[in-house]
């Protein structure tokens, strides 16, 4: 609704809407999974950065190449000040060599998704140079506009500047003897407290409640703007409710499942994968013992632009695990079906499955509709819902867990080469 205003991450909507969930957990009888509370609460810094009085000059030999403001992204926590520090080249390909409290600079194509950055982070670098060659998505920001990011407050990251500008790619790329001298001003911080909710349905079966299916959706949005505010009904009000209402139905089964259900609603997605990223790294129940995540997204339209969809949904990464076998069979016997979309495996990274298929959890995403017009428009809007066919849909998903939960034995990555980091993870 407008009274929460679009569920932006933070925001006085996002908290009413985390309240609205952890109410209708605890009317469904779920125990809270947070030690005795229903939120996970995460501390985060929102930082506003001002490019003014930037200075970045890249150096080798006698050649200086001077960055302006609008051909950079910088994601700091501090004030950052260096003169004439040596960068070392990141590899093109092969192993990553030893970088602690070293400036680095890599090829965006390769560094710049989630797990290589996470890979580097890890590393415990002093900064982080990723480099393009366009400067396509750095334009539209007139110079000096303050950029604002959240951060983990105690996620020690290592500052990352991502570069637009062919001549710097191009001197990186040829020299090793290059040297950074770099003024950004201490960005502005302001605390927020984010918050996932989460519930637990216990498992029934001694020896199987100690594992864990967990069902997930995003419940942030991307707020308003100067022409209004962006409801989010499908994207992803509908996965929300989804979640709530699965966890509602399988809650009065007697017995309960075999495996525990894990039931969380996950804050920030928008602004990169955030809630769910932090739980993986502070997760309420083991990694380990978690055998599946599936995520529900768009669960309301049936104007999917490849045609509309009905009694039906879809994964992402069908082919990376044996996961949708396992729910589209069960699925059947509510009249769901599953499709395949041929481009179905590129959607993988898209949503926060992603951030449990790092650490190796076999993860996918569920859609009816993937892309559907309004889609982050003022009119994705909850008059445009098909409330008849998500109930349909959510019978269909909800056959599939129960599914995950009773049977024995646990979905497995696939041999598909695109599943081949992903499963690498888990062992």
């Amino acid at each position: 609704s407008d009274e929460l205003e679009g569920r932006s991450t933070p925001s006085h909507g996002l908290d009413l809407a985390a309240d609205y969930i952890a109410a209708q957990f605890q009317r469904a009888g779920l125990d809270p999974a947070s030690n005795g509370s229903y939120f996970q609460a995460a501390k985060f810094d929102q930082a506003t950065v001002s490019m003014e009085g930037f200075q970045m000059v890249l150096s080798s030999g006698s050649r200086e190449i001077k960055l302006s403001n609008d051909e950079v992204r910088v994601r700091s926590l501090d004030g950052l000040d260096l003169t004439n520090a040596p960068v070392l080249k990141l590899p093109g390909n092969g192993a990553i060599p030893p970088i602690a409290g070293m400036v680095v600079a890599g090829d965006e194509r390769r560094y710049g998704g989630e797990v290589f950055l996470n890979e580097l982070q890890s590393r415990k670098p002093a900064l982080i140079l990723l480099i393009g060659r366009s400067r396509e998505g750095l334009r539209g920001r007139p110079p000096n506009t303050p950029v604002t990011f959240l951060e983990e407050a105690e996620g020690n990251h290592a500052p990352v500047i991502r570069i637009r500008q062919t001549e710097a790619a191009a001197l990186i790329g040829a020299n090793n003897g290059v040297t950074l001298s770099l003024h950004v001003a201490k960005p502005a911080l302001k605390e927020a407290v984010l918050r996932n909710v989460a519930a637990i349905l216990r498992g029934s079966d001694p020896a199987l409640r100690d594992q864990y299916v967990l069902l997930t959706a995003h419940y942030d949005h991307l707020g308003r703007s100067s022409k209004g505010i962006f409801n989010g009904a499908n994207d992803n009000g509908s996965g929300t409710v989804s979640v709530i209402e699965i966890a509602r139905g399988l809650a009065g089964l007697d017995p309960h499942p075999k495996r525990s259900i894990l039931f969380m609603t996950v804050f920030g997605e928008e602004e990169g994968l955030l809630g769910s990223y932090y739980y993986t790294h502070h997760p309420l129940v083991p990694l380990k013992n978690t055998v599946a995540n599936i995520n529900l997204e768009q669960m309301g339209r049936t104007d999917e632009k490849t045609g509309r969809e009905v009694a039906a949904f879809a994964f992402t990464g069908p082919s990376y695990s044996n996961l949708p076998e396992i729910m589209g069979e069960a699925a059947k016997a509510e009249g769901v079906s599953v499709y395949k979309r041929k481009d179905a495996d590129d959607f993988f990274d898209r949503s926060d499955n992603f951030s449990f298929a790092q650490f190796g959890i076999i993860a996918h995403t569920i859609a009816v509709a993937f892309e559907y017009p309004d889609y982050h428009a003022l009119g994705d809007k909850l008059e445009k819902i098909d409330y008849a066919n998500m109930a349909i849909v959510d019978r269909g998903v909800a056959a599939g867990i129960l599914r995950l939960a009773d049977e024995p034995e646990t979905p497995k990555w696939s041999n598909a080469k695109g599943a081949g980091i992903y499963r690498e993870a888990g062992k």
